[in-house]
């Protein structure tokens, strides 16, 4: 229901059959080799996968002769550092609820406050730091991955790469390419891949603020420790083809704690430039009940939401009921859409056509 069986089971992993539902996230349990882990959601299962058929190829290739030779040949020049590519925010916080389980699912959510700064500028993507954007790309992983192993592997080959010419073939991967995984167009992938951190920050801080975004909102987005460049780039961007003033859009995502935060209000912009682009364009985007919304040119508030599989709950019915009752007290709000990436319980999808809320339902997976 949830997963094709390419991402169930491969030469490197199984997924055990059975997920756990916290009303919107699904907690799946992940098998490689003597290894056992949780990941919860499933855009963090496709990501997590792809990194292990990605650490087993950079593995393999660092075994070879190539690479020997290679890295050889790289220890005699001067190879770039490629300390700072990744943002290594300090400590994850366990027990934490994350992405939609925090900032939609319960009432009178207290977490609040903002990660510390981080600690190292990114360099730019010279030597090393290019090659391994590319060999990432190649992998359809993100070379700002959280995965330190992944990192590592990333660095060892890209050192070979850049400094003694390894070629690398990393036409590997059953499971989805990034873009696909991502959701993103091949324009924005290349621009990803060959543009530098600085570049990409600078990119992002023009789009925002000829939104109308102040330089303080915008430089506390950029210099957010826990969205990495890829992050930010895919958020402007989905913004910036809405086209109106992300502000308030901005300070909710600016709350954000874990990576799973990041992910989530991702996925939120992308699910807004989705309902805009192919259903009705969107002239505000605000806040309701705490919560990300935006208003549509004939009066519909549109509220997205990214979730693996919702269903009818205390949480659930406290607040759909009280979204329901915006129109009464508002007049300009004719009508109300819930657009979702995931799926929504039979008894969910009825609560909601009871009370005249439009539902749409894996709206990310349509083209």
């Amino acid at each position: 229901m949830f997963l094709p069986e390419d991402l169930m089971k491969g030469a490197l992993h199984s997924v055990a059959p059975e997920a756990e539902n916290d009303g919107l996230l699904n907690t799946y349990f992940v098998y490689s080799g003597n290894n056992a882990f949780e990941v919860t959601t499933g855009l963090a299962l496709r990501i997590r996968i792809r990194e292990l058929y990605a650490i087993d190829k950079l593995r393999g290739t660092s075994k070879t002769e190539e690479f020997t030779k290679a890295l050889k040949a790289a220890g005699k020049q001067k190879v770039e550092s490629v300390a700072g590519l990744v943002r290594d925010p300090v400590g994850t916080l366990k027990r934490v609820p994350e992405g939609a389980s925090r900032f939609f699912g319960r009432i009178g959510e207290g977490l609040k406050g903002k990660s510390d700064e981080e600690s190292n500028a990114v360099q730019g993507l010279t030597g090393v730091q290019k090659a391994k954007v590319a060999l990432a790309a190649k992998l359809g992983v993100s070379p700002y991955s959280t995965n330190q192993e992944l990192q590592e592997q990333l660095t060892n080959v890209a050192r070979a790469m850049a400094g003694g010419g390894l070629v690398v073939n990393a036409a590997l991967m059953p499971i989805g390419a990034v873009n696909t995984v991502l959701n993103m167009n091949q324009t924005l992938q290349q621009t990803l891949v060959t543009t530098t951190p600085e570049d990409l920050r600078e990119l992002n801080r023009k789009k925002l603020l000829g939104l109308g975004v102040s330089h303080e909102n915008a430089d506390e987005f950029l210099m957010h420790p826990w969205y990495s460049p890829w992050h930010e780039t895919i958020i402007t961007d989905a913004l910036a083809t809405i086209g109106v003033d992300p502000t308030r859009f901005l300070e909710r995502a600016c709350r954000a704690l874990t990576e799973a935060d990041a992910n989530y209000f991702q996925r939120l912009a992308q699910i807004l430039a989705r309902y805009h682009k192919t259903k009705t364009p969107l002239s505000s985007i605000g806040l309701e009940n705490d919560r990300v919304v935006a208003m549509d040119s004939n009066g519909t508030l549109v509220i997205p939401l990214s979730c693996d599989y919702a269903i009818w709950s205390e949480f659930a019915a406290a607040r759909v009921e009280a979204f329901s009752q915006l129109p009464q007290s508002r007049s300009e709000i004719k009508g109300l859409a819930l657009w979702v990436d995931g799926k929504v319980s039979e008894r969910a999808t009825q609560e909601l056509k009871n009370r005249k809320i439009d539902l749409a339902t894996d709206v990310l997976a349509k083209q």
